[in-house]
């Protein structure tokens, strides 16, 4: 079944690149543009035939691609605007860029993009400038959480034919605390790749399922707490061209990303990073 695509646009160049994603990842996608007038900055009325200006870059592009777009203007606050026409559209996706005309390339703390992240109810993806974008190799990250779970879900049913590694990241000193001190031991981290192996199993099981072609790995990163360095070596040495991950771990708290190993990579990835909640 085709996807409903949302793509937010202030009428940065960044828009242009989610577009470009979103036509390469859902070819059949039915594929909405939507602009929020802010109603803070700007009063609709001085404004209201500028946006179908927004339109016009990303309606050659489409053309050029020979698909059809819808649009649509809203005013408001840009992320409560985005997430209200999610939840009334029954937007199955949101393809978005990292930030909009006022920010720096690979900001994303305290922009739209990061707080539709937060709280968006569907997967969002977000597009950072020149990024590599294809279907011909999937990262999905996975730790043993309900979200990575729902992440691998996803893509197993959304991208069945794309070949598709599933990863899980360790630790070797993530062992356990003893009076205060780290306490490594090969032991110990024996433990950590035998349970890195069970939950890869139970992963390929679960693409055996779906008839989907996956490949799984183990990503180990020395020092505390670095599974999102992995992750983003992994994806810097392997030609990936899209990253697939829960919005928050084992450890996380629903609803909130900053901070967490799904932040850092939306912001960091040489590749475009979809957030599954």
């Amino acid at each position: 079944m085709p996807r409903d695509v949302l793509i937010p646009t202030d009428g940065s160049p960044l828009a242009a690149d989610a577009l470009e994603h979103a036509i390469t990842a859902f070819p059949d996608g039915n594929i909405t543009l939507l602009y929020v007038i802010d109603s803070r900055y700007t009063a609709a009325t001085d404004d209201e035939l500028q946006p179908e200006r927004k339109f016009a870059d990303l309606l050659a592009t489409a053309e050029r691609n020979e698909i059809e777009v819808d649009t649509e203007v809203r005013v408001g606050h840009p992320s409560r605007e985005i997430l209200r026409f999610t939840e009334n559209a029954a937007v199955d996706e949101i393809i978005m860029g990292s930030h909009g005309r006022t920010l720096p390339a690979r900001v994303l703390l305290g922009s739209v993009a990061e707080r539709v992240l937060r709280r968006a109810p569907v997967p969002v993806t977000i597009v950072h400038p020149h990024q590599r974008i294809g279907t011909t190799h999937h990262v999905v990250a996975i730790d043993g959480s309900e979200q990575s779970h729902k992440a691998l879900e996803y893509s197993l049913s959304v991208f069945p034919d794309v070949e598709t590694t599933i990863l899980h990241a360790i630790d070797p000193m993530e062992t356990h605390y003893g009076e205060g001190q780290l306490i490594h031991s090969e032991e110990a981290y024996e433990r950590i790749k035998t349970d890195a192996e069970e939950l890869l199993a139970d992963a390929e099981a679960l693409a055996e399922e779906h008839d989907a072609n996956v490949t799984s790995t183990i990503a180990v990163e020395w020092g505390p707490n670095r599974p999102a360095d992995a992750i983003l070596d992994y994806v810097e040495d392997n030609d990936v061209d899209h990253v697939i991950l829960g919005s928050h771990g084992r450890s996380g708290v629903s609803r909130v990303l900053l901070g967490s190993v799904a932040e850092t990579v939306a912001r960091r990835s040489p590749a475009p990073v979809t957030v599954v909640r």
